[in-house]
């Protein structure tokens, strides 16, 4: 649990919201197709049962469970990523966002990199030497202390 926890602290840290959902979606269906393949192994009768039992019964079941899985798979497919709502929402936010740009084109390179650093420490006051080091990435130099 605290594994869990930690992990995904850390991927919060290292990959956008995006990358972590795929990255959580391939792990589930990873999970899945493991357990498919250990249901599959655990219900293959062994051969002294197989006359004994019903012999539809093995075959019905796993058809069963592979039509499950390929109902699970197209509903993933087919699912909407983004209600219609939500789509419209961030259209109208990259769109403020753009008439907003216009603000920046009178600002010099300096400017820019004052405003950048001065943007970061009041995001994350409490991260001084993150923000130190973010702002050396795109500054392409070290900050001064």
């Amino acid at each position: 649990m605290i594994k869990n926890l930690v992990s995904k602290a850390l991927l919060s840290i290292v990959m956008d919201k995006n990358a972590r959902e795929r990255l959580e979606n391939r792990q589930k269906l990873k999970k899945a197709v493991e357990t498919i393949e250990a249901v599959k192994s655990d219900a293959a009768p062994p051969e002294e049962t197989a006359g004994s039992g019903m012999p539809g019964d093995t075959d019905e079941v796993r058809a069963l469970i592979q039509a499950s899985i390929e109902a699970a798979e197209e509903e993933f497919k087919t699912k909407p990523r983004l209600t219609p709502e939500r789509q419209a929402l961030i259209n109208q936010a990259l769109n403020v966002q753009r008439e907003k740009m216009h603000v920046f084109d009178g600002l010099t390179q300096e400017q820019r990199e004052k405003l950048y650093v001065v943007a970061l420490k009041s995001l994350k006051p409490d991260r001084d030497v993150k923000v130190r080091q973010a702002a050396g990435r795109y500054l392409k130099k070290p900050l001064k202390k």
